[in-house]
């Protein structure tokens, strides 16, 4: 009887592995099209205003950095974080953008990258 007990649990865990590794990741989106959603609405010379109406109408978690002392780089800087972009069983992908704007508060460049965090 101990043993029907262990070819048990022993099928059930080959038959999750499989389902899953024919399942493979979830991409909900990825770095290229991020990319282009970017380039066709959000062109350099673009306020930051529209900028966040933009991230806002996406769902997209942003936040808008004026000025920083401690790291120059992100003065003016628009950050937005598209969570679960990508998952698997052991890590969850984020996309990160930096919007960088000049004195007018003009669009001036963008950059995307993926961020891996734990589950």
């Amino acid at each position: 009887m101990f043993w029907i007990g262990v070819l048990i649990v022993a099928l059930a865990c080959i038959a999750i592995g499989l389902l899953y590794k024919r399942r493979g990741p979830i991409v909900a989106t990825d770095i290229p099209n991020v990319e282009n959603e970017i380039r066709n609405h959000l062109p350099k010379g673009t306020p930051r205003s529209q900028v966040e109406a933009y991230l806002d109408a996406k769902g997209i978690q942003h936040s808008y950095i004026e000025q920083s002392k401690e790291a120059p780089e992100y003065t003016r800087t628009e950050m937005a974080m598209i969570r679960g972009a990508s998952r698997s069983s052991l890590v969850r992908g984020d996309i990160q953008i930096l919007f960088k704007f000049d004195e007018n508060d003009n669009l001036t460049s963008h950059s995307v990258r993926q961020i891996n965090t734990g589950p």
